[in-house]
C-alpha cells in the first residue's frame, strides 16, 4: 500500500524476513516526477558523477521536480564534471547555483535553434539573488545556438557541445553536454575578466566609479561594450569628458535585458540617454543617431544582465532625460515576477521578463520601430539562420566557434578580447602561458604573452572571443576570479530605485 506524506509517496512493503517485518522504501517521487528514475536514468548514460552529485545535492532534485513542467537538462559528461574546479566543488551553495543553471525551463530542439552567432536563449533554474538579479527573479539565463552540424552552449570565453543522445525522464529531457556551464559574475566582474579595460577604465574615472556601482545594483541591465581600441580611438579625437556621461548612458539600457533574440524581434530600444537603439540584422549593426556600431558578440550572460561587444563607440552626445525616465518607467511596470519565474522555452518578445512596456515614448525619427508589448512577436525566438553579426564570410561570425579555448586581450596575442576571434581575419592564433581563470575544460585566460599575428584590434570572428591559448587554469568563462570569489553586494533587491539613480546620475553629470 502507499501513502503520500508531506508530498512524498511513501510505499510500504511487505517483506518475508523473520518475523514479517515491514519495511519502509522510500521512492522520492516528486509532483513532477521521480528523482530515482532520474538519476538511474543519469547512470545509465555513464552521467555517473553528476547523478552522484544530484544524489548528494537533494535541493536541486527538489527544484527540478517541484512542479511538472518540462525541464531540459544540460548534462555535464563525466570529463566535464571532473573540470569543474575545487572552489566551485568545495563551495554547497556554488555548486547547487551551477546545478541549477544547467537545468531550463520548458522543451527545446536544437534543430531550431538561432545560428551562432545569434543564439536561442533560455532561462534556467537558478533565481538565487547571490547569483542571477534578473527582473521579476527570473532564472538566470543561457546562451543556446547551431553550430555547424550540431549544438552548442555559448559562453563569454569557452562554448560546450551537445554530444550524445537525449533521453527523457518523466517531464525531464536529459542532453549531454561536454562543459560545465560557469556561473556568471556582476557585469563589472565580467567586464573586468574579459580584460575591456577600455570600459572598466571609463566607469571608473566617471563620479569615482559610482556609475559602475549602480549599474551592478541593478536587476535587469542590458549593456553595449565598445573594443578596447574603439575606446581608445573615441579618447583620442574627443579631448572634451564633458559629454562622456552622456556618451556612456547611449550603451546602457536599465532595467531590461535585450538578449540577441530580442534585438531581433524589437528592433530599437531607448538608453539611458533617452535615445534609440537601432538593431539593423541584415548589417549586423547598432545605431545611435549617425553614430554606428558593428555587433562583434552577442549575449555575454551577467549576474544581473547581458552584455553585446561592438566595434566602435556609440558617441551620440544627446539626451532625453524625459524618455529616458518615461522608457524606464514603462519597462519596470512590464515586469511580471509569476510570469518571469515560469517563463517556459526559447526567450521571445511575447515571453521576455520585461518589454518596452505598453506606455513606451513614441519612436524617433528613422528608428522605424519602438514596439509595445502587444506589438511583439515570438518569430525570433527559433530557426534564426541568417545575420551579418560579426565580421565572418556572409556575415555568419567567422565560421565555427572554438572549443577549450582561453581568452586574450593584450596587443599581439591571438584574437584578443577587442576582437572576435575564429576563421575571421585580422587575428592571429597565440599560445598563452598565463595559468590564470582557464575555460570549463581547463584552458586558462592567458595574459596575453601569446605571439600570433592579430593585434588587440583584429577582427576575427567578431562574435566568439575565444582564441587559441591554453593554460593551467580552471573552470572560468566570465565573471569572478580564478580563486574563491569574494562575497557579492548584500543588495540584491534595487530595481527601479537603483536603475532611475543611475539615469538620474547620469544626466546630473551634464549639469
Amino acid at each position: 500500500m502507499k501513502f503520500s506524506l508531506g508530498g512524498v509517496v511513501v510505499v510500504v512493503v511487505a517483506l518475508g524476513g523473520a518475523g514479517g517485518a515491514l519495511a519502509f522504501e522510500q521512492l522520492e517521487l516528486r509532483q513532477g516526477g521521480d528523482v530515482s528514475a532520474l538519476l538511474q536514468g543519469l547512470r545509465d548514460q555513464n552521467l555517473t558523477s553528476l547523478a552522484d552529485l544530484l544524489s548528494q545535492n537533494t535541493a536541486v532534485t527538489d527544484k527540478i521536480f517541484a512542479d511538472d513542467t518540462p525541464k531540459f537538462f544540460l548534462a555535464p559528461t563525466n570529463d566535464a564534471i571532473a573540470g569543474i574546479p575545487e572552489w566551485v566543488t568545495s563551495n554547497s551553495s556554488r555548486l547547487e547555483a551551477t546545478l541549477l543553471q544547467h537545468v531550463l525551463r520548458g522543451e527545446f530542439d536544437s534543430t531550431s535553434f538561432n545560428a551562432y552567432p545569434l543564439h536561442t536563449v533560455a532561462h534556467s533554474l537558478l533565481q538565487d539573488a547571490t547569483y542571477s538579479r534578473l527582473p521579476g527573479n527570473a532564472g538566470q539565463a543561457v546562451a543556446l545556438a547551431k553550430s555547424g552540424d550540431g549544438a552548442i552552449i555559448s559562453e563569454a570565453v569557452n562554448n560546450g557541445s551537445f554530444t550524445g543522445a537525449q533521453n527523457k525522464y518523466d517531464v525531464v529531457t536529459v542532453q549531454p553536454v561536454s562543459h560545465a556551464i560557469t556561473v556568471p559574475g556582476s557585469i563589472t566582474e565580467t567586464l573586468t575578466y574579459l580584460q575591456y579595460t577600455g570600459l572598466t577604465n571609463l566607469l571608473s574615472s566617471v563620479q569615482n566609479g559610482e556609475i559602475a556601482k549602480q549599474i551592478d545594483a541593478m536587476n535587469g541591465v542590458t549593456l553595449f561594450v565598445p573594443t578596447n581600441d574603439a575606446i581608445q580611438r573615441y579618447a583620442a579625437t574627443n579631448p572634451n569628458m564633458a559629454d562622456l556621461p552622456a556618451v556612456l548612458g547611449q550603451h546602457v539600457v536599465a532595467s531590461r535585458v535585450v538578449y540577441s533574440p530580442l534585438l531581433l524581434d524589437q528592433g530599437s530600444i531607448i538608453s539611458s540617454s533617452g535615445q534609440d537603439i537601432v538593431f539593423n540584422n541584415d548589417e549586423g549593426t547598432v545605431k545611435v543617431g549617425n553614430f554606428s556600431a558593428k555587433v562583434l558578440q552577442t549575449d555575454i550572460i551577467a549576474q544581473q544582465g547581458v552584455i553585446h561587444r561592438i566595434d566602435a563607440v556609440l558617441a551620440s552626445t544627446a539626451l532625453d532625460r524625459e524618455r529616458a525616465n518615461q522608457a524606464l518607467q514603462s519597462a519596470q511596470a512590464s515586469i511580471d515576477a509569476a510570469k518571469a519565474q515560469a517563463i517556459q522555452g526559447p526567450v521571445s518578445g511575447t515571453n521576455s521578463i520585461t518589454s518596452q512596456g505598453n506606455d513606451v515614448p513614441a519612436a524617433q525619427d528613422g528608428s522605424n520601430s519602438n514596439r509595445q508589448a502587444n506589438d511583439n512577436t515570438n518569430s525570433a525566438a527559433t530557426g534564426q539562420t541568417a545575420t551579418a553579426v560579426g565580421n565572418g564570410a556572409d556575415g555568419q561570425g567567422g565560421g565555427k566557434p572554438s572549443e577549450g579555448a582561453a581568452s586574450e586581450s593584450a596587443s599581439g596575442s591571438g584574437s584578443g578580447s577587442a576582437s572576435g576571434s575564429g576563421s575571421g581575419s585580422g587575428s592571429g592564433n597565440s599560445t598563452s602561458s598565463g595559468s590564470g581563470s582557464g575555460s570549463n575544460s581547463g584552458s586558462g585566460s592567458g595574459s596575453g604573452s601569446g605571439s600570433g599575428s592579430g593585434s588587440s584590434s583584429g577582427s576575427g570572428s567578431g562574435s566568439s572571443s575565444n582564441s587559441n591559448g591554453s593554460g593551467n587554469g580552471t573552470n572560468r568563462s566570465n565573471g569572478n576570479e580564478n580563486s574563491a570569489p569574494s562575497a557579492l553586494a548584500a543588495s540584491h533587491a534595487l530595481s527601479f530605485g537603483a536603475s532611475l539613480v543611475l539615469v538620474s546620475s547620469l544626466f546630473a553629470l551634464l549639469l
